[in-house]
């Protein structure tokens, strides 16, 4: 019942609040923005929102993202910047905290904001932002700037595919950094413009903000908080990886699109088809019907594989065997899985969207949006013997971690 309590002044507010009164009150919010003065002779501090990776990284894309830019940040800005990593809960504002070594001496006061320094909104912190922002707001009035990175709009758009409580969390999250915010970090070129497109609907603002793209990294091992203890030495597997297998990689859920893959698949296989497929990721929302699906498939231990608790390390090994990866979602904010496949040199089959296109020169191959069961399965079947034969030629993409922190520092400059 906490969630729903804790929440049920933003759902009174969204309701109450007609676009008029919210787009009059982002401009009327973003008035008391102070512009930054000139930086004093003292370092400036560059604070890094993990409040949520700090206390519970489930190993998704989004965490990985998170992980793979903070640990790039503490290397990058180092001699230009004082980086602190910082979180906040439901007993305090945000302060300093040790990550990822929790071994390690911090300040653990509360942060604080003075001319020069800078949050980064690194970590995808619903409930925290909103839960501080008169912090937030003191940071900005004392100095500081305040900078976010935007995943997608998809709550805003398709709420149809995310649990009304997540839908309500990610608004009161929007409308808080509107109201906040100097600039914007976008994972793409196709967040960068859905955001303009929301912030100019939803509220009003077609000016007085800044958007920058940073390009995303592939290599799963840089978003690792000690490479150093990373061997190749495979721990039991849980499925026989020498016979060859497609992948899916992220979490169920709706716009995923595994339902497509699993129909496509099962007619495959009442063809008589040998192909495997095995879906890394945890359990969505409003997905229970999937999950069912795929328990009790007659396919599911022989053919059908899925694992939900699959660490980064095991999955750099899955990458490794498969001989591609498919990705079936009906929408995206950029699509890590994608990346990250290419990074492996592994052959991928992508649900024709303009996100995806963006990256048909590195050799993807595609099918129809709207393909039924049987069309879907000609399409895996003719690019998995593509892919098996060797005859699929990709190009691994050449963006790095370290060059997605520099890029953002720079942005942020």
């Amino acid at each position: 019942m906490k969630p729903f309590w804790d929440l049920l002044p933003r759902h009174i507010e969204q309701v109450a609040t007609t676009g008029v009164i919210r787009k009059l009150r982002a401009r009327l919010q973003r008035r008391k923005i102070v512009p930054p003065e000139v930086q004093s002779s003292r370092p400036r501090r560059l604070y890094v929102d993990l409040a949520v990776i700090s206390r519970h990284d489930a190993g998704t894309g989004i965490q990985r993202v998170v992980r793979a830019l903070a640990l790039a940040l503490r290397e990058e800005g180092a001699g230009e910047w004082d980086i602190r990593f910082v979180a906040a809960d439901r007993r305090r504002p945000y302060h300093g905290i040790a990550w990822p070594d929790a071994g390690v001496i911090v300040d653990p006061a509360e942060m604080e904001g003075r001319p020069g320094d800078l949050l980064i909104g690194l970590d995808f912190s619903l409930d925290t932002i909103r839960r501080y922002r008169r912090q937030l707001t003191q940071f900005r009035r004392d100095g500081g700037r305040l900078w976010f990175l935007i995943f997608d709009l998809l709550p805003v758009e398709r709420s149809d595919w995310f649990s009304p409580n997540n839908v309500l969390r990610y608004k009161a999250w929007l409308d808080t950094l509107v109201g906040l915010a100097e600039g914007f970090l976008c994972i793409s070129e196709q967040t960068e413009r859905d955001l303009r497109r929301v912030l100019a609907a939803r509220y009003g603002l077609t000016a007085g903000y800044r958007t920058t793209v940073v390009a995303m990294g592939h290599d799963i091992r840089e978003s690792l908080h000690n490479p150093s203890l990373a061997t190749d030495a495979a721990d039991c597997a849980r499925f026989d990886m020498s016979l060859p297998f497609s992948l899916m990689v992220g979490t169920l859920e709706p716009r995923k699109g595994h339902a497509d893959i699993l129909a496509a698949f099962s007619a495959l296989w009442r063809q008589g088809a040998d192909d495997r497929l095995v879906l890394v990721g945890r359990l969505g929302w409003n997905v229970e019907d999937l999950r069912d699906a795929i328990r009790t498939h007659p396919e599911h231990g022989g053919k059908l594989f899925w694992f939900d608790d699959v660490d980064d390390l095991e999955l750099e090994r899955i990458y490794k065997a498969c001989y591609g990866v498919i990705i079936a979602s009906h929408a995206e904010g950029f699509g890590l899985p994608l990346i990250e496949a290419l990074g492996h040199d592994k052959p991928v089959l992508a649900r024709d969207l303009p996100i995806f296109r963006v990256h048909e020169a590195l050799g993807l191959h595609y099918f129809p949006a709207g393909a039924n069961a049987d069309e879907l399965g000609a399409c895996i079947r003719q690019w998995a013997e593509q892919a098996q034969a060797g005859r699929i030629k990709v190009a691994r993409p050449s963006a790095s971690w370290k060059a997605s922190a520099q890029g953002l520092l720079s942005a942020i400059a």
